[in-house]
């Protein structure tokens, strides 16, 4: 599949709500299995129920958010209550809340882990079915970049550099459940199939790379 770059405005997908059970944890991201964890391009502090929150890690595009690692976190439920003191997030990216000298972390907080021993296949099968969106993307709303299978997609802002990237991070279950995800400010997707990687970009594709898997 190769990777595609859309031609017409689509719907936006509806968040899915995971149902799968996570044993409580307080150790820093660095210690734990993440990879079990469903990426949310929206972002930790648009969960609002824990089930979601505790099988999720963070998908904005900044690496940092006010001096605090953002991009690719666990994400932190804090008890039910706000996670800050004058805010209103019950989950938050874990460095938001945990090691903040500004926070004064919740009495009650657990992070999102893999300690039951499930990968992110597992996590998205036992996921609760997501909403169907309101239209589908077709695939015909998108033309292949680059020709073929195995292209990464690649725009004009050169990766890796800042701390703001090119696109938001889904966990897709498939390339079209990742396109639904794309909405009228998408200039396309990348997906790959391995490890259910779903990237929506907010900038527009001008080229791809060769990168095995990727679609």
């Amino acid at each position: 599949m190769p990777g595609m770059r859309i031609l017409s405005a689509v719907s936006l997908a509806a968040v899915g709500v995971p149902c799968v059970a996570a044993l409580p944890s307080q150790r820093p991201p660095e210690e734990e299995n993440t990879q079990c964890l469903l990426y949310q391009g929206t972002g930790c502090q648009a969960i609002t129920d824990k089930a979601t929150c505790l099988t999720s890690r963070d998908g904005r595009v900044m690496d940092y958010i006010e001096g605090h690692d953002t991009r690719s976190q666990p994400c932190v439920w804090c008890g039910g209550e706000p996670c800050e003191p004058a805010g209103a997030n019950l989950c938050e990216s874990y460095s938001r809340v945990v090691g903040n000298p500004a926070v004064q972390p919740p009495a009650s907080w657990i992070s999102a882990n893999c300690l039951d021993g499930r990968d992110v296949n597992e996590s998205l099968a036992r996921a609760k079915s997501r909403p169907a969106p309101a239209a589908m993307t077709s695939r015909n709303a998108f033309e292949p970049v680059g020709g073929g299978t195995d292209q990464a997609c690649r725009g004009a802002r050169p990766e890796g550099l800042g701390t703001q990237w090119s696109y938001s991070i889904w966990s897709a279950k498939s390339l079209e459940e990742c396109m639904a995800y794309c909405d009228e400010t998408c200039g396309g997707v990348e997906y790959k199939h391995a490890d259910h990687y779903c990237e929506i970009w907010h900038e527009s594709i001008t080229g791809s790379a060769s990168e095995p898997g990727f679609a």
